[in-house]
């Protein structure tokens, strides 16, 4: 019983949510964008360097 719960819930909820997402907002900026000549994002100076975790060290 609980398996079916969770079947419906995902199909009911989840998924329309997700396709509503897809369909209305491009989180990753996917979109094509003819004006620019590149997709190339800079990454900035704190993005480069590599922390450490103290215990790591």
């Amino acid at each position: 019983m609980r398996a079916v719960l969770l079947f419906l819930l995902y199909y009911l909820v989840v998924t329309p949510a997700g396709l509503l997402v897809r369909v209305f907002h491009d989180p990753l900026h996917r979109a094509r964008q003819p004006h620019r000549n590149t997709y190339w994002i800079p990454s900035t100076e704190r993005s480069r360097t590599r922390k450490r975790h103290p215990a790591n060290v």
